[in-house]
């Protein structure tokens, strides 16, 4: 190789290594974007007594904790119909006697 042609490879190389870091540092921009976002939408979706400023660990031991409630929450919903009933027109007899 002459020392053009070789001096011509190391630029066209140089080159090619910043568009592909470039590109690296682009993908990440736009990961850590959607990840926010993301954060963001859990963090509208979960009830929470800490205010605006709540770090991510917290948030998903937060939600963690919501599931839990909601489970109960549900759980406790189904043994009620079971012990009441859902059956309404016995409801309303009841009512009238």
């Amino acid at each position: 190789m002459s020392t053009n042609t070789q001096h011509s490879y190391k630029l066209s190389v140089k080159k090619a290594t910043r568009r592909t870091r470039r590109r690296k540092m682009e993908e990440k921009c736009k990961s850590k974007k959607k990840l926010s976002q993301k954060l963001k939408a859990l963090k509208n979706l979960i009830p929470s007594n800490n205010g605006d400023e709540v770090k991510t660990d917290e948030l998903f031991k937060e939600t963690a904790d919501y599931i839990v409630f909601l489970r109960t929450r549900v759980l406790i919903l189904q043994k009620l119909v079971e012990i009441y009933g859902n059956n309404t027109e016995n409801n309303e007899h009841d009512v009238l006697l």
